[in-house]
């Protein structure tokens, strides 16, 4: 049995990749506020945008889908389950002036995500049960709320296991 679930695994690959490399706002220098929620939770996007946390990339991690996938016997060997991971921004303004692009946030967020799980790609070896990790698919849209456009990329990181 795993220590932690999937789903935290990526979550922690992701924290602690960006603790490491922040991600920045337009100016290259001041680090945007990063935030890494479960998909679902009670927040609305303009308080997190807008409100006290100030967030400038939201990233949600959502539930997996999983399926087996090479069977021997009619028995399972492999699990291969997909994570969706969305990047979540928000042109905002700071003093009237444009501090952070939304497509400018998207574009480093992916990019973060990508050297983040490609770095934490195979699980350590003594690892129970070991795993692999890797980004599949990506599809962006840009989405208009009222006076605000939302720019979502929607990336599905898999992780795969085998059970002895």
């Amino acid at each position: 049995m795993a220590a932690t679930d999937p789903r935290t695994t990526i979550r922690n690959v992701l924290v602690a990749y960006i603790a490491a490399n922040p991600i920045t706002e337009d100016d290259g220098i001041t680090n945007a506020t990063t935030t890494i929620l479960w998909e679902g939770g009670p927040e609305g996007l303009l308080y997190l945008f807008y409100g006290v946390p100030d967030v400038d990339v939201l990233i949600t991690l959502g539930d997996p889908r999983s399926r087996s996938v090479r069977r021997v016997e009619d028995q399972p060997v492999h699990y291969l389950m997909s994570y969706p991971v969305t990047v979540t921004t928000l042109d905002k303004f700071t003093l009237g002036v444009l501090s952070a692009t939304a497509a400018e946030m998207q574009y480093k967020a992916t990019y973060a995500i990508r050297l983040a799980i490609e770095g934490s790609a195979r699980s350590a070896p003594a690892a129970t049960p070991a795993y692999r990790l890797h980004v599949t698919t990506e599809d962006a849209k840009v989405k208009r709320s009222g006076y605000v456009y939302i720019w979502e990329a929607n990336h599905v990181v898999e992780y795969e296991t085998g059970y002895p």
